[in-house]
């Protein structure tokens, strides 16, 4: 159980990490901020297997609750902090021509100023 919600954080994490990159990051520093997330992807692949090997295996499911929990409160702030910038990469209605709203005019109902 431990294990697959340590799967599904990773999975969560990779798909957090995804949508920012795609909606904030600008275009000219899209290559570098993309290198620094696929390493930030990969880096805790021997960090597990270093801790793995470190531990007895009776405290490997105290480690894996461990982690599972540390990446849930990770992954409450990320999302915590796309919920609070949402205005940035959510579309405004604000910047729709307001002349463009409403019904079209015709010859004899003027369109509203």
């Amino acid at each position: 159980m431990t294990i697959a919600v340590l799967m599904a954080g990773e999975g969560a994490a990779t798909a957090a990490l995804r949508t920012l990159r795609a909606r904030l990051i600008p275009a000219p520093v899209f290559g570098s901020t993309l290198s620094v997330t696929s390493v930030l992807v990969v880096v805790p692949m021997p960090v597990a297997g270093a801790l793995v090997a470190a531990l007895p295996a009776d405290a490997l499911p105290g480690l894996l609750l461990t982690c599972a929990v540390l990446q849930g409160a990770a992954m409450a702030l990320a999302f915590r902090g796309l919920w609070h910038h949402r205005a940035s990469y959510a579309p405004s209605l604000t910047t729709a021509d307001p002349a463009a709203t409403g019904p079209p005019a015709t010859a004899d109902t003027p369109r509203a100023a």
